[in-house]
């Protein structure tokens, strides 16, 4: 594997004390990051400050990365850490994550979109909305251990084999993980459709 890529670079570039390098690092990733940790934490505001804090902990601890993994793999793991301790101290918290958030790398591709029906119908477009709500409410409430490969891989796209890096575990377990979450928002959801 080359490690001598661009985020490579960049982290060298923090390593000598060059500020352009996080620079170079938060232009490349402050999106695809902020994406994954709004999904995790459901609050823009707290989003916010756990990406900035995410890329001061990358500057500060940078003369510590070691090239076992890609440099994405080892930010991820820092944002991953950061939002499981923010969910932690801040359990009994609402969450507030928009109907239009993207999803994955689709450009205007929306949460409410991806169950947006094609009727001009009002009560179908508010059953759907409705729907997405639960969703939303139910991925929330998956367990940590869950929780995380389900937003990184199924809502944010990124591969199997990456999340078993940033998780320092096998990308068997990553599956069962996203398959156990899966069947739980499976279950919920259908439990919801039955009371309605």
């Amino acid at each position: 594997m080359d490690w001598m890529d661009a985020d490579f670079l960049s982290i060298k570039k923090i390593q000598q004390g060059e500020e352009a390098g996080l620079v170079e690092l938060m232009s490349r990733h402050r999106e695809s990051l902020f994406r994954f940790v709004y999904r995790y934490v459901a609050n823009e505001a707290d989003a916010a400050d756990l990406t900035e804090e995410t890329f001061f902990r990358i500057y500060e601890k940078a003369d510590r990365f070691r090239p076992k993994a890609k440099v994405t793999t080892w930010m991820f793991t820092i944002a991953g850490n950061l939002c499981r301790d923010f969910i932690r101290k801040n359990k009994k918290r609402s969450w507030d994550l928009s109907l239009d958030a993207e999803v994955g790398d689709q450009t205007g591709a929306t949460i409410m979109g991806a169950f947006a029906s094609d009727s001009n119908d009002p009560s179908e477009a508010a059953s759907a909305k409705e729907t997405t709500g639960d969703i939303q409410e139910a991925v929330m409430r998956l367990p940590q251990k869950l929780k995380f490969p389900f937003i990184f891989c199924i809502l944010e796209d990124n591969s199997y084999d990456e999340c078993a890096e940033v998780l320092k575990t096998s990308r068997k377990t990553v599956e069962t993980r996203i398959y156990r979450a899966r069947k739980i928002l499976r279950e919920e959801l259908s439990s919801l459709q039955e009371h309605v």
